[in-house]
């Protein structure tokens, strides 16, 4: 039989677990869990099994040899005493106890005692006392099919056992959510300011197989997904939250880094078609934990509902979500297991594509992986949403023909809002090319906002309507969208305020920001001092920050022949010798048509500038959609054929 609830634990009910209750506390010793009054109280796994001794001969002492026996290894001689007594430490802690007057750990000569009255008894399971609306659920052949083949084992499952449970489970995973920040401060005095942001962290994969990283990293995103759009919790992104991937980290650095109130940690296990969540809620000002719960059902529901879900949190809590007919909530999609796998698999690579950790093919093993979730389930939307995007970057940085990828991301951008015109990614991915190949600001800016009404909460549109706002000269409400995207995406769009006030030229704020943002990356620093330098004229200046940047990087040689050609000709001498070294670099075929505009532009050079601006022009180059805030062509700004290019390209004359 189905079955997702959320209780204290999930084992067999045959073989239910011991639960001993002291006090307001109740510790579940198989699944190592402790709770005070239903909060579950975070305690490491050693301390834990110390307790669990304790529990297990309570009233009677327990020696230290006896401890080591049954919970170090035989080799463990020199840390065990510093090692039990941070464990008991720890435990005492958890409970509020103390060593000179214990209510429940007492110290004895050698060794401890449990001495608080308890009794043993099987958990319960947990019991909703009040309904939760239940979603609208599709019916479709492919449905009935499924249905057909996963009998109950007492007889023929109907929809709404196989919907309805893991709806309400999941429902009550994020309404519990919710409703903790607006009472959490009453009920359990942990702050007296709500809480209104949380952040999700990365949930461990417990499956014992690696190979299903990618799974608990996706049901991370769907869940960061499904609180965003409580429209008054703030919630960062996944690029956000993915360094604390495999990471510890303190409730202090959490809210620091973060700007939270309260994160989300959890983990995942997958068995199969089975899956299993653990979440607890946790206040980052206190470190305490608010509320926790554990979840099992069947994949492929979880899969189905994920925003009916949505819908049905909206109705449940009360939500300040879109009204119920809005189009910001999706109908749900029946979609195969095996297209998901796919995608978010898929997606996985191409986020990390886009980090510090890229690895060589992440790009190319993601379009391959969002091809295959479309021949799984050609009715996919957010597949083809995965493929404009791989098919976007890979025209954008020259990989392929920019007029073949741009017109293959704009094919697969259609396709993924003819299946579903509320995806705002799909319209981002649109607006991307109608930006960056096409010019076409009116029809880009459209796109942007019409996926902005469907989820104000994506950081990625909100940078890149900020780029399109720069371009096209208005900065004040370009710097307002980059603030929004770093606000809901602290780390993943950390840049977007300092690129944003660097187009604005409002440069004493941009260096600052620079400071603060690269702050670990002096060569990036040296770098942005060096553009500076480059559009206030400071030529000495922008030398040198170009000299720090090189060596910084490793490429000392490099640095040695521009600061010979500059010994010896000057800054005319050093621009030719960038020259020089880009025509190198371009043998392989690489046009490097707006590197060379730029160092032209640079040498004064205006016909030989205006050369390969045009050939850029033939080619799309990305670059173009910059001219206007680039101050490498200030001194060209009144040429006739610059203006011409300007005009052609749709941009507004400065």
């Amino acid at each position: 039989m189905l079955r997702f609830s959320a209780k204290l634990s999930m084992k067999d009910d045959s073989n239910p677990p011991n639960v001993y209750r002291f006090g307001p506390y109740q510790a579940n010793t198989a699944d190592l869990e402790l709770r005070k009054n239903g909060i579950r109280i975070r305690l490491q796994p050693k301390p834990f099994q110390v307790l669990k001794v304790l529990l297990e001969r309570a009233g009677r002492s327990v020696s230290r040899e006896e401890l080591k026996t049954l919970l170090w290894a035989p080799d463990i001689f020199v840390d065990f005493d510093h090692g039990l007594n941070t464990a008991v430490n720890k435990i005492r802690e958890a409970l509020s106890d103390s060593a000179e007057e214990p209510r429940y750990i007492e110290t004895l000569a050698n060794g401890y005692k449990f001495i608080g009255d308890i009794s043993e008894q099987p958990e319960q399971p947990f019991v909703a006392t009040a309904p939760i609306a239940a979603p609208r659920f599709a019916t479709s052949p492919l449905a009935a099919s499924q249905f057909a083949t996963h009998p109950d084992s007492k007889g023929e499952i109907t929809w709404r056992k196989r919907y309805l449970a893991p709806a309400i489970g999941i429902a009550c995973v994020i309404a519990v959510v919710f409703l903790v920040f607006h009472t959490a401060p009453k009920v359990f005095g942990t702050s007296s300011t709500t809480i209104q942001s949380v952040a999700v962290l990365p949930l461990k994969n417990l499956s014992g197989d690696p190979s299903q990283e990618y799974f608990s990293d996706s049901m991370t995103d769907e869940l960061i997904t499904q609180l965003a759009k409580i429209s008054s919790l703030n919630v960062p992104s996944a690029g956000s939250v993915v360094r604390y991937k495999n990471m510890s980290a303190s409730a202090s650095e959490i809210r620091r880094d973060l700007k939270v109130d309260a994160f989300l940690e959890g983990s995942v296990v997958r068995t199969g078609e089975k899956i299993r969540v653990s979440a607890q809620l946790i206040d980052a000002r206190t470190d305490r934990h608010i509320w926790a719960e554990d979840y099992q059902g069947d994949l492929r529901d979880v899969l189905v509902l994920q925003n009916d879900i949505a819908t049905a949190i909206a109705h449940s809590v009360k939500a300040k979500v879109a009204p119920a007919d809005s189009p910001t909530l999706s109908t749900p999609h029946q979609v195969d297991p095996r297209a998901y796998d796919a995608y978010i698999r898929g997606r996985g690579y191409w986020l990390r594509s886009n980090t510090a950790n890229e690895a060589p093919g992440d790009v190319e093993k993601s379009g391959q992986l969002f091809q295959q979730a479309i021949q799984s389930d050609p009715s996919f939307a957010r597949a083809y949403s995965g493929l404009a995007d791989y098919y976007g970057a890979k025209a954008a940085y020259g990989a392929i023909p920019a007029r073949d990828g741009w017109r293959k991301s704009e094919e697969a951008s259609l396709k993924a809002l003819a299946l579903d015109d509320r995806l705002a990614e799909a319209h981002c991915s649109l607006a991307s090319k109608m930006i960056f190949y096409d010019w076409n600001w009116t029809g880009a800016e459209r796109e942007i906002q019409r996926g902005l009404e469907l989820d104000t909460h994506y950081a990625v549109l909100h940078n890149l309507y900020s780029h399109l706002l720069s371009y096209t000269g208005r900065f004040d409400q370009s710097i307002v969208e980059a603030h929004r995207a770093e606000e809901l995406d602290p780390l993943g769009e950390r840049s977007a305020v300092q690129r944003a006030l660097r187009f604005s030229r409002r440069f004493d704020l941009f260096l600052s920001e620079v400071d603060k943002v690269f702050a670990q990356d002096p060569a990036r620093i040296h770098k942005e001092r060096a553009r500076v330098y480059l559009a206030t004229k400071r030529r000495a200046d922008e030398v040198h920050e170009t000299d720090q940047e090189l060596r910084i990087e490793g490429c000392v040689p490099c640095a040695d022949r521009l600061a010979r050609a500059y010994a010896r000709k000057g800054y005319t001498g050093w621009l030719q010798e960038k020259l020089d070294a880009l025509n190198e670099i371009s043998k392989d075929g690489k046009s490097m048509s707006f590197e060379r505009a730029e160092l032209y532009a640079a040498l004064g050079n205006t016909d030989k500038a205006m050369h390969y601006l045009e050939e850029g022009f033939r080619e799309h180059t990305i670059e173009l959609v910059r001219l206007q805030v680039n101050p490498a062509y200030d001194d060209m700004r009144t040429d006739p054929r610059f203006q011409d290019l300007v005009h052609r390209i749709g941009l507004p004359q400065n």
